[in-house]
């Protein structure tokens, strides 16, 4: 017994001493996670990201590994508390509770002796809150009205844990010793799991596991999921790479063509004319005056953002001067600078400013007559052109994170033959979250590459032809006579 309390409190500090009484070999890959756990729990907590994220292809041992933290975390605290939730009652118990017991099943028989596992909770020395409780992420409470110091969140499957779910368990990182560990297959771009890579990446550790990588995966059946679906599908992203796929089938714009696009020379793509536009100076304004919207500010040199600035709680009049320096500051003529903005409310306020300097404008209608006849109206118009510019990476964007999130969430949908996007207050409601609420960074990079800036007198008469197809057989692009 000596022997085991001294191998037992070396387990407690160390993560893989741990392993090694669970007779558990982990994998390349599940080291790196288990490294980075025993990072965050041994760091003083003002040096903790707290959260950790996982995407993985099917086969690398992804909730052999969440069995492992999950436990190694409450044994290493004593009354150490983890919330294993999953979207579906059969995930958490005849997956992951089974997976928890088949592992103590091979334990050292000490460690078999201290934990009690059924379907739904494990207790460690018969202790009612020192171990593992299991629950579905179905209802916010389920996640409620913990306070443990040493606390962690494992969500399982985490494609498809529903958002108030995340914000009720980001309440808890608070704690001294929390910890929040998301971890599942990367089944789809419009979820809270997504954004821990992309929209959040500064604040989580985040991993990817590849199931080519992966010692113990039957690599024939890797090779009938390839043949069938090919490489390059999002199948194989999926199930395999351990990536996102491409797009959502009802999104504008794939986040992967995005950070292509933010990846290239901005010097040659400055140099580039836009497609069906003599305006190579333009500067796309999106005003907003109250809440957590954003007034946004995108000046356009050819194919390539030149100069992005957001502004929270500012006045318009004072957003539409920033854009004349900004015009002044790259000795821009008036001539040959277009400005286009977004005319509808708070934008009427400041349309005169454009005239009484002189300047070279567009007032954007959103619900305005669009050029094509496919689109509902021009902002649908002006996103589907920004989709085809991006589609071949034939432009410039900065790598914001917030930007892209924008540009790749916002959807589509066809009614009576005309190709509509999702309006702003269903996308408001739809994502819900503090840094991603409004697509106001988006609507400023669609206003700034929109191509059809002429005069109103030539707008009503404009004739338009040569119609060919836009993507995949949803739109057409239009080019001018």
């Amino acid at each position: 017994m000596v022997a085991f309390n001294e191998h037992f409190q070396r387990a407690r500090g160390d993560i893989f001493s741990y392993c090694k009484m669970l007779r558990f070999t982990p994998t390349a890959q599940q080291e790196e996670l288990f490294k980075i756990v025993q990072q965050e729990s041994m760091l003083p907590p003002s040096q903790r990201k707290k959260r950790i994220a996982v995407k993985s292809g099917q086969g690398p041992g992804k909730t052999a590994a969440a069995c492992v933290v999950a436990s190694w975390r409450c044994f290493r605290a004593f009354d150490g508390l983890t919330v294993i939730t999953a979207p579906t009652q059969r995930q958490v118990r005849d997956v992951f509770m089974a997976e928890l017991s088949r592992i103590f099943s091979r334990a050292v028989p000490e460690i078999q002796g201290l934990v009690e596992i059924d379907s739904f909770k494990m207790k460690i020395a018969g202790r009612k809150d020192w171990g593992i409780k299991a629950v579905t992420s179905n209802k916010p409470e389920n996640v409620q009205g913990y306070h443990q110091t040493n606390l962690t969140f494992v969500l399982d499957e985490a494609s498809g844990v529903p958002r108030p779910i995340w914000d009720t368990i980001k309440g808890t990182l608070s704690n001294h010793d929390a910890l929040l560990v998301a971890i599942g297959n990367p089944n789809e771009i419009d979820t809270a799991f997504y954004d821990c890579f992309y929209l959040n990446s500064d604040m989580w550790h985040t991993f990817t596991w590849n199931a080519e990588k992966a010692p113990h995966v039957d690599k024939m059946n890797l090779r009938r999921i390839e043949k069938e679906f090919g490489r390059e599908s999002d199948v194989y992203r999926v199930r395999v790479l351990g990536e996102f796929p491409r797009r959502d089938p009802t999104s504008i714009i794939s986040a992967e063509d995005l950070y292509v696009c933010a990846g290239q020379r901005s010097d040659l793509l400055a140099r580039q004319k836009m497609p069906n536009s003599d305006v190579q100076k333009a500067i796309g304004i999106d005003l907003a005056r109250y809440g957590s919207d954003e007034s946004v500010i995108v000046a356009r040199r050819g194919l390539s953002v030149v100069k992005f600035e957001t502004f929270v709680k500012t006045e318009p009049s004072d957003v539409v001067r920033r854009a004349f320096i900004i015009q002044k500051d790259f000795g821009w003529p008036d001539d040959q600078t277009m400005y286009v903005f977004d005319a509808g409310g708070i934008g009427q306020g400041v349309a005169h400013m454009f005239y009484e300097n002189f300047k070279q404008v567009m007032e954007f209608h959103s619900q305005g007559k669009p050029f094509e006849p496919n689109f509902k109206d021009r902002i649908s118009e002006g996103w589907f052109n920004l989709r085809e510019l991006v589609h071949e990476h034939a432009m410039w964007l900065p790598s914001d994170r917030r930007l892209i999130h924008q540009l790749s969430t916002r959807r589509y949908n066809i009614k009576n033959g005309k190709i509509e996007i999702e309006s702003k207050d269903d996308y408001k409601k739809r994502i819900g979250t503090d840094e991603a609420t409004s697509p106001d960074r988006a609507d400023a990079m669609v206003l700034a590459f929109y191509p059809h800036t002429m005069a109103a007198t030539q707008v009503a008469t404009a004739k338009f032809d040569d119609y060919r197809v836009l993507g995949q057989d949803i739109a057409k692009r239009i080019t001018k006579k």
